[in-house]
């Protein structure tokens, strides 16, 4: 039988398939997958995405998955990984380890050695052979990034800032930073950072190589800094573990293997220090892990999970149990409604549980949002009606097209009012619909699904993962084996009416729905100070409301923010910023167009200039 292997980071994932005589026979690639980053169970999606690729062009299945990654430093976090790949990969043998010890191993094997690694993050390992290895550094952002490429771009942004205010020396990055990412000005990074990711920070430190080249001072004294203080924690190891002077030094990463500057003031820092032998790892990638895991005796510091003797048919997921504490039909009128009222408050904790995957999800709809991306959700019965509807909501809530948040539901129209049956059982269907879209990486795509097992969003969510979409998928089955990015497992449990998902299931999934949607279009300008600015006032009731909000913020009557609502052509935010800022409709609207239709980035710039 093979082995997989994978090796996954914060930004990207690899993952390869060899044979039994050791031949590479698929490889493939993915995003993220640390699970202190992303969450345990969008690790496992990813790892379990990139599992099923690399054995669908060979038709054949391994024996032992061997999963490297960054973050799963201890082993609450690995068994917690282990756990989730054994309910999908039943029968395969499980090695769970940091993205670290093997590339130490496979390149000084039992004998003494340091890896350092300086990539998007940053980290040292050192063994010794008598002990086990010990990490210095690798704790994150916060606390364990220096020397990384994340801690270049930030360093960098600081220190334009420091010189715009005249308390720092001059640099070319003040201009060349703010046009990589196609910034105006410096000050436009504000914005920028609180919707860009870690890597996209790091991404900076090429600029910032390129400014050290072209011989600013301030970009070659941010990379040398970096650069010696990794080498510092190399030398911490060195002395700690008592290693010999000579020891061999282990290169990996993006920075050491493409920036001269700053591979050559680490190891001259290295070599100050004595008589360490700084060289690139010769085993890199899947292929060092192969090299640990061919052996098939798996070191002390793998976490292990061999597969079941006898896997068991899969369970029923809960929402197909029943709450068996009173049946329903044997209660009273006032019985009945206590219970039921009971079940929706145990729905709303399972909401709030599931806050931080909710998080992520607002996150990731407002990134599509703001990019000209859009939310499509893919249901079936309950679930696909429940998309449907909180996509027919966004428009007149928020003012934006129909096309920006859309619904999929299995059955097409027709199941909005009547049962279609067998469509959920369609995969092909979904996947056919999914293609219709042209779903590209700008859109974030939500399969919903109380059980977890639709095959028709199964389908959607395929052709999604293969657009490179993000996908996500709200159940109320935390075993749910359709694969994506982001799991939103809503822990309902069974129902009162069992197999009844229009209940708790139901609820809970709607509440979902709401905070994605809402979060997501605060997040990207369309609310201000708690108000629908983006609201289309199509009839009296909602002029009357729209007049309301624009006197409400402009602190008019409201017969002059109808007067100015008139004026506008019925659009709030145009109206509120002629209000304040004694502006013409045309200079309202290039205000807005400006700042990409955010109102407190308009009124702010207005009242700057005022």
């Amino acid at each position: 039988m093979g082995i997989i292997v994978i090796e996954g980071g914060g930004t990207h994932t690899r993952a390869a398939q060899y044979d039994g005589q050791g031949k590479v026979v698929a490889e493939c690639s993915g995003g993220a997958s640390n699970p202190v980053s992303l969450g345990v169970s969008a690790s496992v999606a990813s790892i379990a995405g990139l599992v099923q690729d690399c054995c669908a062009p060979t038709d054949s299945s391994a024996d032992l998955l061997f999963a490297a990654l960054a973050g799963a430093a201890n082993t609450a976090i690995q068994e917690a990984v282990a756990e989730g790949l054994a309910a999908l990969l039943p029968e395969t043998t499980l090695w769970i380890s940091t993205d670290l010890h093997p590339l130490l191993y496979a390149n000084c094997h039992t004998g003494p050695g340091i890896l350092a690694i300086a990539g998007t993050g940053s980290a040292v390992l050192a063994s010794n052979i008598s002990t086990k290895a010990q990490r210095l550094g690798g704790r994150g952002t916060l606390f364990g990034d220096e020397g990384s490429s994340y801690a270049i771009g930030k360093a960098a942004l600081r220190a334009c800032a420091r010189a715009i205010d005249g308390v720092g020396r001059d640099t070319i990055l003040t201009t060349s930073l703010p046009a990589q990412v196609g910034l105006k000005h410096f000050e436009a990074f504000v914005n920028w950072e609180g919707a860009h990711s870690k890597r996209s920070i790091a991404a900076l430190s090429l600029t910032v190589a390129e400014a050290a080249a072209q011989g600013d001072p301030v970009a070659a004294c941010l990379i040398d800094e970096e650069a010696q203080r990794l080498a510092a924690l190399v030398i911490s190891a060195q002395k700690r573990l008592g290693l010999p002077p000579n020891v061999q030094v282990y290169e990996y990463g993006g920075l050491l293997d493409h920036c001269a500057r700053y591979r050559d003031a680490f190891r001259d820092a290295i070599h100050r220090a004595g008589a360490m032998q700084p060289m690139p790892c010769a085993l890199r990638g899947t292929e060092a892990l192969y090299t640990t895991a061919k052996t098939r005796i798996a070191p002390d510091w793998v976490f292990v999970k061999e597969p079941a003797a006898s896997p068991q048919s899969a369970p029923l997921p809960d929402t197909e149990a029943l709450d068996q504490s009173q049946f329903i039909d044997t209660l009273t009128t006032a019985e009945l409604v206590a219970v039921m009222q009971r079940a929706n408050e145990t729905t709303a904790a399972a909401v709030g549980a599931a806050h931080e995957a909710i998080g992520s999800a607002i996150t990731y709809a407002a990134d599509s949002i703001r990019s000209g991306g859009r939310i499509l959700y893919a249901g079936a019965g309950t679930s696909g009606r429940l998309g449907v509807l909180d996509a027919s909501e966004c428009p007149p809530t928020f003012g934006v097209s129909p096309e920006r948040v859309h619904g999929m539901i299995a059955g097409g129209d027709t199941a909005l009012r009547d049962s279609v049956e067998g469509a959920e059982d369609d995969r092909q269907q979904g996947a056919a619909e999914a293609e219709a879209l042209q779903i590209s990486a700008r859109d974030f795509v939500i399969g919903i699904a109380a059980s977890g097992a639709t095959p028709y969003v199964e389908g959607v969510l395929s052709v999604a993962r293969a657009s490179k979409a993000r996908t996500a998928l709200i159940t109320s089955n935390p075993g749910a084996p359709i694969l994506c990015d982001l799991l939103i497992a809503l822990k309902t449990g069974a129902e009162i009416l069992a197999g009844s998902t229009r209940l708790k299931a139901g609820t809970a999934a709607k509440m979902a729905l709401n905070m994605i949607t809402t979060g997501a279009f605060t997040q990207s300008g369309y609310v201000y100070k708690g108000r629908m600015i983006g609201m289309i006032p199509a009839n009296d009731k909602l002029r009357r409301r729209a007049a309301r909000i624009v006197a409400d913020i402009s602190q008019i009557s409201e017969a002059e923010g109808a007067a100015f609502l008139a004026q506008s052509n019925y659009h709030i935010a145009a109206a509120i910023l002629m209000a304040c800022r004694n502006l013409s409709h045309d200079e309202s609207k290039a205000l807005l167009d400006k700042h990409e239709g955010k109102l407190r980035d308009a009124l702010n710039e207005g009242a700057a200039e005022a």
